[in-house]
C-alpha cells in the first residue's frame, strides 16, 4: 500500500518544521554593535562623562523619558541625562532582551537598572524597560535614534 502523495508533503513539512525549531535562533548581525555601545554608554554615565553619553545619540534623536517632555536632539537629550545624574544618578545597567534591524535601522527592546543615590536619603534602585530604535551612521556606526522607557512595576524587581 502506497501513502498519498499529500500525506508525504505534510509529513515532510512537520519534520522540517520541528528540526528549525530546535536550532537556535540566528543572533542579529547589529546586536553586537548595539551591546558595545550600551557597554560605552553605561560606563560613561557611571563615571559622569555626560557628553559622552549623549554623544552616543544620533543627531536627530529624541528621548521620551516617563511623565516628561520629549527631549529632542542632542543637547536636550544631554541635559535630561544631566539632570538626572545631577538628581542623583550614580550607576545604569542595561540588559538587551533583543535586537531586530533591518538596513540602517535596529530595534531594540530590554530592561535596565538604575541606581539613584539622592543628596537627602539612601541609595534607591528604578527597574525599567525600553525600546530604542537605533540609525546606523554614514561611518557604519549605531547611535539612539528613538529612545524610549518606563517604569517596571514594584513586584516585578
Amino acid at each position: 500500500m502506497r501513502p498519498d502523495v499529500p500525506v508525504l508533503v505534510v509529513l515532510a513539512l512537520v519534520v522540517s518544521s520541528a528540526s528549525a525549531l530546535a536550532q537556535p535562533a540566528k543572533a542579529d548581525p547589529a546586536r553586537a554593535a548595539i551591546e558595545k555601545q550600551n557597554a560605552a554608554f553605561t560606563a560613561a554615565f557611571g563615571r559622569g562623562d555626560i557628553a559622552a553619553v549623549a554623544a552616543a545619540y544620533a543627531e536627530d534623536a529624541i528621548a521620551f523619558p516617563p511623565d516628561g517632555e520629549m527631549a529632542r536632539g542632542r543637547p536636550a537629550i544631554e541635559a535630561l541625562w544631566k539632570g538626572l545624574r545631577d538628581a542623583g544618578g550614580k550607576t545604569i545597567t542595561l540588559n538587551t532582551v533583543d535586537v531586530h534591524s533591518s538596513g540602517r535601522l535596529a530595534a531594540e527592546t530590554g530592561t535596565a537598572v538604575l541606581k539613584i543615590q539622592p543628596p537627602s536619603g539612601g541609595e534607591q534602585s528604578q527597574t525599567v524597560k525600553y525600546v530604542v530604535v537605533w540609525k546606523k551612521q554614514p561611518d557604519g556606526a549605531w547611535k539612539l535614534y528613538r529612545d524610549i522607557w518606563n517604569a517596571m512595576p514594584a513586584s516585578a524587581k
